[in-house]
């Protein structure tokens, strides 16, 4: 991907607030711009104000507000010696898919919790929209992680094919950052397990040409079930990040929605660079 722009899209919520330290962090490692992004869907402001002087007057009172928010996150961002630019996109949620795709950025930067429940909608569906693009590299931030440094960075890998362009793209944070790099994989299958000890002990070869850092480091695992065992090795190695391959829906919903979300978003609290 060719794009040098990191899109990171805020609700001004404590939780976008969060996220935006950490599009800070990828602007600075990738040497990226970034956009500020705030949608604002104007028919729930004409859904409860009949009266069109006021809801007009309503329209622009908004529309300045937001302004004036973005503004002052431009010039944080700015502080860090970051070009940084904002857009406000008025309308339907389902534009949001088409604008991202129109910008083919390199990454979009998230929290995963808005305000209130519109905001919430707006995200929501955002956060689905991006996640399935299968051009989206996406790092979800959750609720209560706050940036403090990058110095561990974890990657799980069920043997894509796409791993080693992963990777490459990790290892530009992990120098920038002087990041320890752990590459794992969880094996929940006995009947399967020689064979995938070969391909993990394959993988590390092929990294390890590609890759020459003494900060990296392979491991192989065993459990019942992949999600329990992911999420005891998130929280005994503790990583600043946890970074994963995949296209298939209902694992995006695993991690973000189910039980691990739980045992990982609740738990251990790690943000998750997710390649689709």
């Amino acid at each position: 991907m060719s794009s040098r722009l990191i899109i990171y899209p805020t609700d001004f919520s404590d939780c976008a607030n969060n996220a935006m330290a950490y599009a800070i962090a990828m602007g600075k490692a990738l040497k990226a711009k970034i956009r500020i992004l705030h949608a604002v869907e104007l028919g729930s402001l004409a859904s409860v104000e009949e009266n069109p002087d006021v809801l007009l007057t309503s329209i622009k009172t908004l529309e300045e507000q937001t302004e004036m928010k973005l503004v002052k996150l431009k010039e944080e961002i700015e502080t860090f010696g970051l070009e940084c630019e904002y857009h406000i996109l008025k309308g339907r949620t389902l534009i949001l898919k088409d604008y991202i795709e129109s910008l083919d950025p390199l990454m979009i930067v998230m929290g995963t919790i808005g305000k209130h429940s519109l905001e919430n909608k707006i995200f929501g569906s955002f956060a689905a929209q991006t996640i399935r693009n299968p051009k989206s590299i996406v790092l979800v931030i959750p609720q209560k992680v706050k940036f403090n440094n990058l110095s561990k960075i974890v990657f799980a890998t069920d043997f894509h094919d796409k791993d080693k362009t992963c990777l490459s793209f990790i290892n530009k944070i992990s120098k920038y950052y002087r990041s320890e790099l752990q590459v794992v994989h969880i094996s929940e299958n006995v009947a399967d397990l020689k064979q995938e000890r070969e391909k993990f002990s394959q993988l590390e070869a092929e990294i390890t040409k590609v890759i020459s850092s003494h900060n990296i480091h392979f491991e192989f695992l065993y459990g019942d079930a992949v999600e329990d065992e992911l999420a005891a090795f998130l929280k005994s190695s503790k990583p600043d990040m946890l970074a994963l391959v995949t296209r298939k829906r209902n694992f995006i919903e695993r991690i973000f929605h189910k039980s691990l979300s739980k045992k990982i978003v609740n738990q251990t609290q790690v943000p998750v660079l997710v390649f689709t």
